[in-house]
């Protein structure tokens, strides 16, 4: 649509055929089950942002739009990592969803203020970029809008707004800001176009003093995006990918073993220490994730249990990871996970975990190849995210040898009590042990990093393997605390 001024006719017609198409748009979505589609609406206080989002809820039906509306982070979302309340906040498949104050807001409201430096900036749009990149890759259709006004309508339309006649302006993202503070933003907001306006994730500046043609232009962005989102081609350029040529397994030593006198010492001395710790007046500002994998039958949830009994349950979860649920399914792959990452002054343990899609989903074809082989960086980003927000991130792979699971299957098939621990699923993953152990020896290599290493646990004597584990915890979180 051009700026052009039209009649109220030609006006109403244009509005009518628009309508019909993001009708027609928003059902085809519905029912191809893609997307969701992310609408970012950013700019200027007086440019209309919220007025804008109206236009689409008189056009198309209310009960598959989201509205997302975040200010400054305060409280919790202060205290967790930046990304988290956008995570927890993305729609479903096929819905549409408009952020305002959108993932670019706070590091663009620092930088125009001057509380971070270019560099610090810089490597937030970096950040940025691979969150949508992510997203992307996942099925999400991502469209930026900046609302542009110059700043002689932007004037007028803020002395407009501070009418008592006029209507209020829905949403004041900037506060108080004078015209030289909105030249800042522009300057930054210039260097965020420049930096994260991508062929799959463009930016797109309207101009906005008249909102019947910033409504439109608006209206026929979203539908461009709609229809290329439905029609776009899952084919994605293979993922470069080099196998490990470790073999850990045959490194560990499993001759290593506790007498039951030693071990009830040290398990009680750890657990005490852990309790410790935990209570710490430092531990308040830290939270500590757990991740427990494994070969099956290696004794994950009894370490787990050791590890749970000493602590308070009301700042403690655990998480057992099966296959996922269709709410689940219709959200990107890390969206679960992020739903349940600890808050300070809790544990989170997660006995199976996101690692699932370079283990079991590789291994038994669950996820396509190009989805598992970026998975180690999306990991690696998700865990560093975690780490700048003080978590401590403690992860385990614990390891018995193919006889000794064996053994362990055929008592669990004669023990009435452990039975239910045994099913056709641990027979089958069985059949694939060189594939697991061979997606175990990646996993480790592309993710064992300095702050967030693996740690390889010989657990064919359970003791053993349980105060292995208990001492890890404790050392680590010491080192966070700065205790070592």
């Amino acid at each position: 649509m051009s700026e052009t001024k039209l009649s109220k006719k030609d006006l109403k017609k244009l509005d009518a055929a628009l309508t019909e198409a993001l009708l027609d748009a928003q059902y085809e979505l519905r029912r191809s089950g893609r997307g969701p589609l992310l609408v970012l609406i950013s700019g200027n206080d007086f440019a209309g942002k919220a007025e804008a989002i109206y236009a689409f809820y008189k056009r198309l039906d209310n009960r598959h739009l989201n509205t997302r509306a975040f200010s400054l982070p305060q409280a919790i979302d202060a205290r967790m990592p930046r990304l988290w309340r956008y995570w927890r906040s993305l729609p479903p498949d096929g819905e549409i969803g408009f952020y305002l104050g959108s993932w670019y807001h706070q590091p663009l409201m620092q930088y125009s203020r001057g509380e971070i430096s270019r560099e610090q900036f810089d490597e937030h749009m970096c950040e940025l970029v691979r969150f949508e990149q992510l997203l992307i890759a996942e099925g999400v259709g991502i469209i930026k809008l900046w609302l542009h006004l110059t700043p002689r309508h932007a004037s007028e339309q803020q002395r407009l707004a501070l009418d008592p006649s006029e209507q209020p302006v829905a949403m004041r993202e900037w506060g108080e800001f004078s015209a030289a503070d909105y030249e800042d933003v522009r300057t930054a907001a210039a260097r965020m176009r420049e930096l994260t306006s991508t062929e799959l994730a463009p930016w797109h500046q309207v101009h906005s003093h008249d909102s019947d043609y910033r409504d439109m232009r608006i209206g026929e962005l979203v539908l461009e995006a709609s229809v290329r989102l439905m029609e776009s081609d899952d084919e994605q350029p293979p993922v470069h990918w080099i196998g490990s040529p470790d073999r850990l397994q045959d490194q560990l030593d499993f001759s290593k073993a506790l007498d039951k006198p030693v071990y009830k010492e040290q398990l009680e001395q750890y657990q005490k220490r852990l309790r410790e710790l935990i209570r710490h007046p430092g531990f308040a500002e830290r939270s500590l994730l757990l991740v427990f994998e494994g070969t099956d039958a290696a004794g994950k949830g009894g370490s787990i249990r050791r590890i749970t009994e000493c602590l308070d349950p009301r700042y403690l979860r655990v998480h057992g990871t099966s296959a996922p649920t269709a709410e689940e399914r219709s959200h990107p792959y890390l969206w679960r996970f992020w739903r349940r990452i600890p808050s300070p002054g809790s544990v989170v343990v997660f006995d199976r975990s996101y690692y699932g899609r370079v283990l079991v989903e590789r291994v038994e074809g669950f996820a396509a190849d190009n989805d598992w082989r970026r998975a180690y960086a999306e990991i690696n980003d998700f865990e560093r995210q975690l780490l700048d927000s003080g978590t401590v991130i403690v992860k385990f792979w614990l390891a018995i040898s193919e006889k000794e699971q064996l053994q362990r299957f055929e008592a669990r098939e004669q023990s009435p009590v452990k039975r239910y621990k045994l099913t056709e699923e641990d027979w089958r993953n069985r059949k694939q042990w060189p594939a697991y152990q061979q997606a175990m020896n990646d996993m480790v290599m592309r993710t064992s990093t300095p702050k967030a290493p693996w740690h390889l646990i010989p657990a064919e004597d359970k003791r053993y393997a349980r105060v292995e584990t208990l001492r890890i915890v404790c050392e680590s979180l010491e080192t966070a605390l700065g205790l070592r």
